[in-house]
């Protein structure tokens, strides 16, 4: 019950408020939660609605953006099994 609260939050809070008030919740949610997956959908949301409009190059890319977000979720869950806090 606790993760669907916390999701609502952040969905809204990605529409209401600013960019980087999104991305903090984000990453709050990433170290609280066991598999955060709504992480990449937040991440993706979040490119999607600030993201100025890109030139062409790869940086700006929104696929590019998404394989990042994937990238770091995947090394964040590496570390966290690395770490002993997270240990069970």
């Amino acid at each position: 019950m606790k993760r669907v609260i916390f999701d609502i939050i952040l969905f809204i809070s990605i529409f209401i408020f600013p960019w980087w008030v999104g991305i903090l919740l984000l990453a709050i949610g990433l170290f609280v939660f066991a598999n955060f997956y709504e992480f990449v959908a937040g991440g993706v949301l979040i490119f999607s609605l600030y993201a100025p409009m890109g030139d062409g190059r790869l940086i700006s890319s929104p696929i590019f953006f998404s394989a990042l977000i994937i990238f770091f979720y995947a090394i964040t869950q590496i570390i966290k099994s690395n770490i002993i806090f997270y240990k069970k």
